[in-house]
């Protein structure tokens, strides 16, 4: 089963102005909350990973798949977490492809056919970037145990 989010357009959604993070709670107040992250991006291994490369999932399916041995991690941090996943993985988006990005980042400009692991209180979701937003990879299909 995939779930698919797109990014925050229109004008009913809220601007992240950094005013919708969680509100503290007296568990939580002593600490700021912090989402885990993970930047995948194909290897240049090999020709077949070269043609996956900026290519949607529908695409990429038609060709075999998406596969994490393909896949090299090029970054990992932590953020702000915010509590919808779509922001988030929008945040992110906007955060690799400005011109504030990390100074130890390697990697090109996040775009499609990236994956993004997010991992907050011990659970994971990895995330491929669409064209049009992003899809939830299950474990099946990422190889997830």
């Amino acid at each position: 089963m995939h779930r698919l989010v797109q990014a925050a357009t229109g004008k009913n959604n809220p601007p992240d102005d950094g005013r919708w993070f969680r509100e503290p709670t007296p568990q939580t107040k002593e600490r700021k909350i912090h989402m885990k992250y993970e930047i995948y991006q194909l290897k240049e291994d090999t020709m077949e990973q070269v043609k996956l490369r900026f290519m949607a999932s529908d695409q990429a399916a038609q060709l075999g798949g998406i596969h994490r041995e393909n896949y090299r991690r090029v970054y990992g941090g932590e953020i702000p977490s915010v509590p919808e996943v779509g922001r988030m993985l929008l945040r992110l988006f906007a955060l690799f492809n400005g011109s504030n990005r990390p100074v130890d980042f390697s990697g090109h400009s996040m775009s499609v056919s990236d994956i993004v692991r997010l991992t907050e209180d011990g659970a994971s979701s990895w995330w491929y970037c669409d064209p049009y937003g992003w899809m939830e990879l299950n474990g099946e299909e990422w190889g997830q145990t």
